[in-house]
């Protein structure tokens, strides 16, 4: 399933492209975008938003046609009437370029196990007459840090060393450029062109040679044949081939790879397997293929035609995040890669549906990063579980950490039934930071890991999160909720660490004690503790004196009953419950989220930020009657259809200081007021927690119906967030993409598991269907099984029930553990 549009104006869409070893990349339908392997290896020129409109120095090819410029990004005066059309799929982009006078068909991806971005590039000639062409690639090779594109951007160049092997040029600068300490460099940038009946008759390495006193738009230098190989220059793969004749209807390929190669890799040997137009097929036949099994994990079918697509590329865009980070598409260019601990724990819930065989690892080796005093390490590694200490010394708390882990942990285990999970041993991080990152400590260890007489410290997986859950939950302010600390899930609310609470997640961390005592009564087997920890729980010590006494670690282990523990975790709850019920409340219609910095309520009966009712509503903190007052409430606020649905706040019209730098961006734009794709979805899971239906319907589907519209301009999936004008930003990476389906699977779908038994619930409304179907491909125990609704007699949500279960056109029951193949469900009038 491909998706197919014409592009009449640049508005800045790009798809990324990735393969299986380090290798990402951004590419737009005018060849704009980057190549790297991470923040210090970018072949092309690191990329921002505003870079592109301007492709200058990404990827292109010079035609010369009967003696005028045509360039394969269509960037010449002449070209500004082409027409350009684009296919998008899993993972390529096919572009064809056409004018009265020639068409230019592309196609660009990476093969899955070579670090080299390949490109197919061949040229027709429409027109009625004989022409004389020359083509030369004119690709700048960056071949540095990001750090560079203004630190050392000239002295870096002089690092440069350049060669020439048959059709390639290969730059390898001599060191890596770090004035606290320079190494030595071991990777090779490589540009190479290779054509089946057409000679190489020039190859242009220096830039300053390549521009020759002209400029990008029209360089000088690109018919000579007299420069050599030049090192300590800014670099170029300007590789030229001998001028020849294109007859009409007639055609000219040339084969293009851009690629990084490490010391240990033979980059000569790897190039030449892509110079044929055979050998490039077969590689992009490998890589669809693997999409391919890879995309049908989880798909789904519903609605129409266009919003399949979308599902499909929203199933894609939690393995970019894992992929991309938060640091390497055009619109996230900030930081040196890598994910947040947010990140961490709601990527994972989508790859718990696709019965990922990694999951329990990751999860397991993600609770390495919480420290013994209830915080979290911010800085995480590379490498699974590996997470660093903060060498500056800057250091940031959000109060939301905390309460992410349990909800993960506990969808992997009704997902699975492994309950057994939580009593697995696991180390807790030690860094400088003690008393909630408030205190340092003068000495750490290397290993970063908690010890007590030398020995790691383990405890167990239900041992940290209560850790987590019970010192948040302590962890008050002057109103009694939970201290905002440097932000919580809104990023852009860090300027209220003094004095603001976020009642949001106050929510969140109430709820979040019942489902452990749930958990703790469910498995009825004492409960071992470190002796501080059992002390904050019983309350029998203040949290400031836990953290005294965690900050030099050398606490013993108690064992206590199940129902006791259980006992007090349900009073804690009920406790903060009735005291959100009698402090956060306005007018009995909505409630309040955040207390300011200047200790004053932020909210009024106009005005409401959207977190604290989807917290709320996802976490069950409400009565049913509460719940609508709250969804009534909340429409009449802050729902927008045509942009999206949900906005996350009210437009308070100020900046303020008090509360964070959100207030600061334009109202509807980010944190400030924008459609925000993640909490809106999280806030329609919570209504269909309460069964309104309609609402969550609406709410949803406002939101994909957005991103599929033309003028949203997000090419596939759903974005971080639209602007005033229903235009997505921040493609692709976004956390909303598993809560979409995680969404879809649980409530509208209405698949769900209980330790590990099925249930099947549709919520599903008439217009879901197509031809009175709606399917899903997900896993049932294991097993990729294909669950399709069947709504013969069309009727809405409310109206219908189960009527049977079939498999293999025999009767089943749901509850049978050993499904092995496709069920239909036949829904009938209740």
């Amino acid at each position: 399933m491909k998706k197919k549009q014409w592009i009449k104006k640049n508005y800045g869409q790009y798809l990324p492209l990735y393969n299986l070893k380090q290798l990402k990349s951004s590419i737009t339908p005018f060849f704009g975008g980057d190549i790297k392997t991470d923040h210090h290896h970018y072949l092309l020129e690191p990329t921002t938003e505003n870079d592109l409109y301007d492709n200058h120095m990404s990827r292109n090819i010079i035609f010369t046609i009967d003696g005028e410029m045509y360039f394969l990004n269509g960037n010449t005066y002449l070209q500004q009437n082409d027409e350009l059309h684009v296919e998008y799929d899993l993972l390529y982009q096919r572009v064809i370029r056409s004018n009265n006078l020639f068409s230019i068909e592309s196609l660009s991806f990476i093969p899955l196990h070579d670090n080299l971005e390949l490109l197919e590039v061949t040229i027709k000639n429409t027109s009625n007459k004989d022409v004389t062409v020359d083509v030369i690639t004119a690709i700048p090779i960056y071949a540095r840090s990001a750090d560079n594109i203004r630190d050392h951007r000239h002295v870096t160049s002089l690092l440069n060393t350049v060669e020439i092997n048959e059709q390639t040029v290969l730059v390898k600068p001599t060191l890596s450029f770090d004035e606290r300490g320079h190494h030595l460099n071991h990777e090779t940038y490589t540009v190479s062109a290779y054509s089946p009946t057409r000679k190489v008759n020039r190859i242009i390495t220096s830039l300053e040679d390549f521009i020759d006193g002209g400029s990008f738009n029209f360089p000088k230098g690109i018919y000579k044949k007299d420069f050599k190989p030049k090192s300590g220059y800014e670099a170029i793969g300007g590789i030229g081939f001998e001028p020849f004749i294109l007859k009409p209807e007639e055609t000219a390929t040339f084969n293009i790879s851009m690629g990084i190669f490490n010391q240990n890799e033979d980059a000569i040997n790897i190039i030449n397997k892509y110079k044929t137009k055979k050998s490039v097929e077969e590689a992009f036949d490998q890589m669809r293929n693997y999409f391919e099994t890879e995309s049908s994990k989880l798909s789904i079918s519903m609605v129409s035609k266009d919003v399949e697509l979308l599902l499909r590329w929203v199933r894609f865009q939690p393995v970019l995040r894992r992929i991309f980070g938060n640091s390497y598409l055009p619109h996230h260019d900030y930081g040196r890669g890598g994910r947040g601990w947010r990140d961490l724990w709601q990527d994972l819930l989508s790859l718990i549906l696709i019965n990922d065989e990694s999951v329990e690892t990751l999860l397991f080796n993600n609770f390495q990063g919480i420290r013994i005093d209830g915080s979290n390490a911010t800085i995480i590694g590379d490498n699974p579980g590996e997470f660093i200490a903060d060498r500056n010394k800057i250091v940031r708390v959000w109060s939301d950490h905390g309460a992410w882990p349990l909800l993960t942990t506990l969808s992997y285990i009704h997902t699975t039934g492994h309950i057994d999970f939580l009593f697995k041993h696991q180390t807790y991080f030690h860094d400088q930071f003690t008393h909630y990152t408030n205190k340092t400590r003068d000495k750490e260890t290397n290993d970063h890991v908690v010890r007590v007489d030398n020995n790691p410290y383990e405890g167990t997986i239900l041992e940290h999160l209560l850790l987590q859950n019970i010192v948040a939950h302590f962890n008050t302010g002057k109103f009694g909720f939970v201290r905002l600390e440097n932000a919580d899930w809104n990023d852009g609310l860090d300027m209220a660490k003094n004095n603001g609470e976020t009642i949001a997640f106050t929510h969140f961390y109430a709820s979040n004690l019942r489902k452990i005592a749930e958990v703790i009564e469910k498995i009825n087997r004492p409960v071992r503790l470190f002796k501080s920890l059992y002390d904050l729980i019983f309350e029998t010590i203040h949290l400031n004196t836990f953290f005294d006494s965690v900050s030099d670690f050398k606490d013993t282990t108690v064992e206590v009953d199940a129902p006791k523990v259980s006992h007090q975790l349900v009073k804690l709850y009920k406790e903060r419950v009735d005291h959100i019920n009698k402090n956060a409340w306005i007018n009995d219609t909505h409630l309040q989220s955040y207390i300011t910095n200047n200790n004053v309520f932020l909210d009024t009966a106009n005005t409401m930020n959207l977190t604290g009712q989807a917290m709320a509503l996802l976490n069950e903190t409400l009565s049913i009657s509460q719940a609508k007052s709250v969804a009534d409430t909340t429409k009449k606020l802050l729902f927008n259809k045509e942009n999206g649905g949900y906005h996350l706040n009210s437009n308070y019209h100020k900046i303020m200081m008090d509360m964070g730098r959100a207030f600061g961006f334009s109202y509807n734009h980010k944190e400030n007021g924008a459609v925000f794709s993640h909490m809106a979805i999280m806030y329609v899971y919570g209504l269909y927690n309460y069964n309104l239906v309609k609402l969550g319907n609406e709410g949803y589907k406002s939101l994909i119906m957005r991103a599929i519209h033309p003028e949203a301009h997000t090419i596939l999936g759903i974005p971080e967030y639209f602007t005033d004008k229903g235009v997505g930003k921040y493609l692709y990476l976004t956390g909303s993409a598993s809560w979409l389906l995680k969404l879809l699977q649980e409530q509208v779908f209405g698949i769900t598991f209980n330790y590990g038994k099925l249930s099947l619930n549709p919520k599903l409304v008439k217009e879901d269907f197509i031809n009175h179907k709606a399917s899903i491909q997900t896993f049932i125990r294991g097993k990729l099984i294909k669950i399709t609704y069947i709504n013969l007699k069309n009727l809405d949500y409310g109206a219908y029930k189960i009527d049977k279960v079939l498999s293999k056109g025999q009767p089943i029951f749901i509850e049978d553990s050993n499904i092995e193949s496709d069920i239909e469900v036949y829904l009938d009038e209740l």
